[in-house]
């Protein structure tokens, strides 16, 4: 897989997916599902499209966009997904902003050349998001090129969108966001050394710094899983600012592997992912209230796994392909 940040050269054979993809949520993943078969089918190569930053953070609309999938959570998920296609970032600046929608699509053709091209239907383009999916099919069907325009995938009589995602994240609503991504939640970072009150009071944890940029669910504890080296292990997790030890002003998330040691994953990037929520976030008066409070979390946690036969795994729409 490759990450591209511009453009020097054409490329040829290309089934284009095009779209933001935040999240690549299961309304993601129709479109890329579709521009994938076709993709394997006809031996091409699966080019996605997208781009960085979000335009509203670019032009500077208050409040900024914070992402389900940063930068690179969202080329790991692809790549996942969609072993084999390239991904190809186009960067939101001030010359993208004021090109418009029809010399967009032009520069697509010049750029990738391609055979087909899916997009999802509310999908917007060039300047001030005059284009639409409408234009789009009109205008590559007229250069002999397969146009596919997704619908939208609904759930709960809802469309699935990035927007409603995110208000399920920051409302803590984890499994209406999981059930519309398609896979649990997922904070990636590089595991950085605390303090080590967690070791000292019989808790240790792996910690990380969540990425400023990225949506944050309520501060709190919750059960989840953390991927080692391609391996989840069930997790209790906490996400906040550790108001009893230190009171961080940046969030910090720590993740308890039962009968785990972490020395050596220092500086290692992990994915911790958020399965289910637990409890808010409080300050307790001592250390000892502290460890008592975790123990009746990490209790709450086993029966939590007992009852659902270990870790509720998400089945992504995503498809392995064989490249």
């Amino acid at each position: 897989m490759v990450l591209n940040k511009g453009f020097h050269k054409s490329l040829t054979d290309s089934i284009v997916a095009l779209g933001f993809f935040d999240g690549v949520h299961i309304g993601h993943q129709a479109v890329l599902n579709r521009a994938a078969i076709l993709a394997q089918e006809n031996k091409k190569h699966l080019r996605i499209v997208t781009f960085y930053p979000h335009p509203r953070n670019f032009i500077g609309h208050h409040p900024s966009v914070k992402y389900l999938t940063t930068y690179i959570e969202k080329y790991h998920l692809l790549q996942k997904f969609y072993p084999g296609c390239e991904i190809f970032y186009i960067r939101f600046d001030k010359q993208l902003r004021y090109t418009n929608p029809i010399a967009f699509l032009r520069l697509l053709c010049d750029w990738f050349e391609p055979l087909a091209v899916f997009t999802g239907e509310n999908f917007r383009f060039g300047y001030k998001a005059k284009g639409n999916s409408l234009l789009l099919q009109s205008f590559f069907q007229k250069q002999g090129i397969v146009a596919a325009i997704i619908p939208s995938v609904y759930q709960s009589g809802n469309v699935i969108s990035s927007t409603i995602i995110r208000q399920h994240i920051e409302n803590g609503d984890i499994s209406h966001a999981n059930a519309a991504l398609g896979y649990s939640f997922t904070i990636r970072g590089r595991i950085i050394k605390g303090k080590k009150i967690g070791s000292r009071i019989g808790f240790p944890t792996a910690n990380l710094y969540p990425s400023s940029s990225k949506i944050m669910p309520p501060h709190g504890v919750y059960f989840g899983t953390t991927d080692l080296e391609g391996v989840e292990y069930p997790s209790l997790i906490y996400i906040g600012t550790k108001p009893t030890i230190v009171a961080n002003r940046r969030p910090i998330v720590e993740a308890h592997i039962p009968h785990w040691h972490h020395q050596y994953l220092y500086r290692e990037r992990v994915n911790v992912n958020i399965v289910h929520f637990w409890r808010k976030e409080k300050v307790f008066p001592s250390l000892d209230a502290l460890k008592e409070q975790i123990a009746v979390d990490q209790a709450a946690f086993d029966a939590y796994l007992q009852h659902t036969q270990g870790m509720i795994n998400y089945h992504s729409n995503g498809i392995k392909l064989e490249v």
